[in-house]
């Protein structure tokens, strides 16, 4: 049995990586059967995680500060190129759109559309060809997809994407929301299910996680830009309690924002395999995005989820995991939360993590070795 997977591969982005590789060994260990992930790289895409991309000369101020930082970013941005070409079984065709991937998709039984948010359809390098819109042999089956934060379709895309989904022999996606949304468009029924990373256990990812590379004790803070001054003065004031420096990745927000005001530390590498591995040897951790929530629970870390919204409100990828854990003491919004979740009982999984944890690997069984689905 041959399976191919369609997901962000071409993103630099740690989650996003993260998700394919651990959806690709999951498939690969527990069905024996041989997996790729479809090396789709969209114009769209290209030009976001391009070096210079063409918005780059439209702001000359903006062009000569990265230009003064290039040595830098150039490295934190090699180590996404090497997570794919060490840990993802890419095809070694790279696919455009929707309209070339059609034509290989009968070199495959199963086609799994997933993980993370390829139904975000307002998402700047979103592709039509994530809900795999054509007709063919393969069997086709959504894994965890996600809508985004956004959590909706609008009347333009609504008619195709319900005739692409109904199309599709099971769905699952990752968010309640997004299941909702999905169920009154298409009718049909739309399982939720774990995001991939949390089928791999922890002694899953420290094979790959290599060697401490901070050999002193730090904090790790994890967020998808470091812009909310607010957030990033309570990173700064635990850090100065606690006598710890506080270590960052992600290089070009960080030259946008300059957080290092906050004497944080830009690590001198990026991509999954640092993130990785400053989650796992961090006394502290403090995240603001879905997968850092993720990557804090299977480490079992002392984390704190950043809340820069006063009503208490947090996006609902990741509320739906900190509702599931029962995490939410976890979620700051101030020095007085900080505290409170300092010494708060972080119990990193329970039953009804375990169902659904189950229910999960059923999913993927009953899609994948069952012959026929609804």
């Amino acid at each position: 049995m041959k399976i191919g997977i369609l997901t962000l591969s071409a993103s630099d982005n740690c989650g996003s990586l993260l998700q394919a590789y651990a959806l690709q060994e999951v498939i690969k260990n527990r069905y024996d059967c041989k997996v790729e992930i479809l090396n789709l790289e969209t114009d769209q895409s290209k030009e976001i995680y391009e070096l210079f991309p063409k918005k780059f000369y439209k702001h000359p101020k903006k062009s000569l500060f990265t230009l003064k930082f290039l040595k830098s970013i150039k490295r934190q941005k090699l180590g996404y190129a090497q997570f794919r070409s060490k840990y993802l079984n890419l095809t070694e065709i790279k696919y455009k759109n929707s309209e070339e991937l059609s034509k290989i998709e009968k070199n495959y039984d199963i086609l799994i559309a997933g993980s993370d948010q390829i139904w975000n359809i307002y998402m700047a390098d979103y592709s039509e060809a994530f809900f795999l819109p054509w007709k063919g042999t393969a069997k086709k089956i959504s894994y965890a997809a996600s809508l985004g934060a956004v959590n909706k379709i609008d009347d333009t895309n609504a008619e195709n994407i319900k005739k692409w989904i109904k199309d599709f022999n099971m769905v699952s996606v990752r968010e309640d929301s997004g299941a909702n949304t999905l169920e009154k468009l298409t009718d049909k029924k739309i399982q939720v299910t774990l995001d991939p990373t949390l089928l791999l256990s922890t002694s899953d990812w420290n094979r790959i996680t290599g060697v401490r590379m901070i050999n002193k004790p730090y904090i790790f803070y994890y967020s998808w830009a470091y812009p909310d001054e607010k957030m990033n003065e309570l990173v700064h004031r635990f850090a100065k309690e606690k006598n710890l420096e506080v270590y960052v990745i992600n290089s070009s927000r960080w030259y946008k924002y300059r957080p290092e005001k906050f004497e944080f530390t830009l690590y001198n590498e990026s991509g999954p395999i640092v993130f990785l591995n400053l989650m796992k040897y961090a006394e502290y951790v403090f995240v603001q995005s879905f997968h850092g929530t993720v990557f804090a629970n299977i480490f079992q870390k002392r984390f704190f989820f950043l809340n820069e919204k006063e009503s208490g409100e947090i996006d609902f990828r990741s509320r739906n995991l900190i509702e599931l854990l029962h995490e939410e003491k976890q979620v700051v919004h101030s020095w007085d939360d900080v505290v409170r979740a300092l010494t708060s009982n972080i119990e990193y999984s329970n039953d009804e993590f375990l169902d659904k944890l189950d229910k999960s690997y059923q999913f993927l069984d009953k899609a994948i070795l069952e012959k026929e689905n609804e």
